[in-house]
Order: C-alpha cells, then sequence, then structure tokens
C-alpha cells in the first residue's frame, strides 16, 4: 500500500496548491469588480484568465491522481486473490532457504506475471534489487548458453569476454551486500533439451559457486525464475521437485503448483474480503456478479482481472501493461 500512500500524499500536496489558486481568483476578481481603470481591469482579467489555467492543469492532475489511488486499491486487493498454494511454497522456501530456482507455469492469461510479481513481493527488499530479466525469444538466448553468461556478466558490470568462472566469482561478491535475482522469459520459445542445458551449464555451476556465501542466517538470495506462459514445461520430462523435502537440493527447480482457472468459490471469498473497495453495485449480490464474471471470463485469471477492473470503472488495457511488466 506504499504507493497509494505515496499517491495521496501527492493529491494532498496538489489540493494545497489548488485551494490557494482558487483564493487568489477570488482576491482578483474582488478586485477587478472595483476597479475603475480601463487599463488595470485589462491586466486583472488576463491574470484570472492565467491563474485559472494553472488551476485546471492541477485539477486534472488531481483527477489522474485520484484514479490511480483507485487502481491501486484494486490492484493490492488482487494481490490476494488465487495463488494460495503457489505462495505458501515460495514462503516457506524463503524461509528456511537462501538459493533456489522455482518454475511458474499455466496456461495462456493465467497471470504468471502478476503471480511472479506477487512473489517478488515476499522477498524481503525486494526492490532494492531489481531482477535481471532474460527473454529467450531472443535468438542468441534461446541457442547459446554462452550468451546467457554474457548476459549476466553484462547486467553485473563484468566485461562481456569475461569467463564464467569470473562472472561467478563477481555475483558471489554481490550476494554478500545484495539480492541476485534472475528471472527467464519465454519458455515457450526453447524446447526441453536447452532448458536441461540451462540448468545444468548455467544455473548448477552458479549454485555451486554460493553455498560458502550464503547460510541460512544470510538476508540474501540468490534466486531463479522460470516464467512459463503455454503450459508447455509440465509436460517435459525434467527433474523438478514439487515440494521442500531432506532430498532436495538449490540446483533443483522447484515446480510450483500449476495455475488453474479461478472456481466461483474462490472469486465469492475474495470479493466478500474486497467489499470496502469494490463498488456496492458489484457486491449487492455477489453470487450473481461472480457468474456473470465467470460467464465472461471462463474463470482464466487475466480475463476475470479484466472484469473486476471494468466493474470498478478501470480500463483494463491501460492498467494491463503497467500490472504486467516488473
Amino acid at each position: 500500500m506504499f504507493s497509494v500512500r505515496h499517491l495521496q500524499q501527492k493529491r494532498e500536496e496538489l489540493q494545497q496548491q489548488y485551494d490557494l489558486l482558487s483564493e487568489k481568483i477570488g482576491f482578483l476578481r474582488n478586485k477587478y469588480a472595483i476597479e475603475a481603470g480601463t487599463l488595470v481591469a485589462f491586466q486583472l482579467d488576463k491574470e484570472i484568465e492565467l491563474v485559472e489555467k494553472e488551476r485546471d492543469r492541477l485539477l486534472k492532475q488531481i483527477l489522474t491522481i485520484e484514479k490511480s489511488c483507485e487502481s491501486e486499491r484494486i490492484h493490492s486487493e488482487l494481490f490476494r486473490l488465487n495463488y494460495i498454494a503457489q505462495v505458501q511454497l515460495f514462503r516457506e522456501f524463503i524461509t528456511e532457504k537462501r538459493i533456489g530456482a522455482f518454475l511458474v507455469h499455466g496456461s495462456p492469461e493465467h497471470g504468471q506475471i502478476w503471480l511472479l510479481k506477487r512473489l517478488l513481493q515476499k522477498i524481503p527488499e525486494s526492490t532494492v534489487t531489481p531482477p535481471i530479466s532474460f527473454h529467450l525469444s531472443r535468438r542468441v538466448l534461446r541457442t547459446d548458453i554462452a550468451a546467457l553468461w554474457r548476459e549476466l556478466g553484462r547486467q553485473m558490470g563484468v566485461q562481456d569476454y569475461s569467463s564464467q568462472q569470473e562472472i561467478a566469482r563477481n555475483v558471489v561478491a554481490q550476494l554478500k551486500t545484495q539480492h541476485i535475482i534472475l528471472i527467464f522469459h519465454d519458455l515457450d520459445c526453447i524446447d526441453e533439451i536447452y532448458l536441461q542445458e540451462l540448468i545444468r551449464d548455467f544455473w548448477l555451476p552458479l549454485v555451486n559457486s554460493t553455498p560458502q556465501t550464503i547460510c541460512p542466517s544470510s538476508e540474501f538470495f540468490l534466486l531463479m525464475f522460470l516464467v512459463d506462459c503455454d503450459g508447455c514445461v509440465n509436460t517435459w520430462n525434467l527433474g523438478f521437485a514439487d515440494r521442500l523435502d531432506l532430498l532436495w537440493k538449490p540446483h533443483i527447480p522447484i515446480r510450483l503448483p500449476m495455475i488453474d482457472p479461478l472456481s466461483k468459490q474462490v472469486l465469492v471469498n475474495w470479493m466478500e474480503n474486497a467489499i470496502d473497495v469494490l463498488p456496492i453495485e458489484a457486491t449487492r449480490k455477489i453470487d450473481y456478479t461472480v457468474q456473470i464474471i465467470l460467464e465472461k471470463s471462463e474463470g482464466i485469471p487475466e480475463r476475470v482481472f479484466a472484469q473486476i477492473f471494468g466493474l470498478c470503472g478501470c480500463n483494463w488495457e491501460e492498467e494491463e501493461v503497467k500490472w504486467l511488466e516488473l
């Protein structure tokens, strides 16, 4: 809710400026009414016109911020919708471990990036260190593991021609003062063999370089997220772990539960808890509202989000770019 508080503070500051301009306009109009001289009256009229334009500009900013505050509130509530099993497993991990990789996966439009943002927020001080993103839709990154190392080196300030060992040493050094969070997008652009190579020739060397650096008492994490927005990886024959147990090792990616469509009961429970934020028209008959949402969205998470934003008077097409971006 920090964003909402920040926007509210900004709105209050603009409102104070707006009120001062309104007082000034009132003063100038009173002065204009008693001024007899034509030239002075003309100057006052022009000054009033300029101040009114400035006040109108501030009003537009205030209205925009009010709309953003509403959008932020909806977004904060939507962060509590669904993904319970995925969040529970991830929270269990970060309370006990410091190095790990995760598969975030589901069919198209199931809110994989939404879930990823929610998981990132669970990492203490995660906003201090931006994640390093790899887009496997880029030809060079989806065919050459060495290119992944060069990209990691470039992102961390190591020269491109440096060896893997030097880049890994740089990761170890930075982990003493910050998180290292790696995100691989577009897994549908690679095949099963290449993902095996990525884990074996990229992730495993990083893991082997860091065990002495990160202990359970450390405040910093080395994490890798594999994002599958197509639902393809779940059919691949890869050695994922589905839970944390005594046999799990940091080089084995954890397969978070696959994202499912939203059920009626999940939506009803969420709307009852979000009743203070949602419009009264939407919550007067919650069961009926949920039925309409599911009919229009088929329970597909991102389509559900679009319906909810629509109910709240917000445009999902405008919000989607912001909320589905890291």
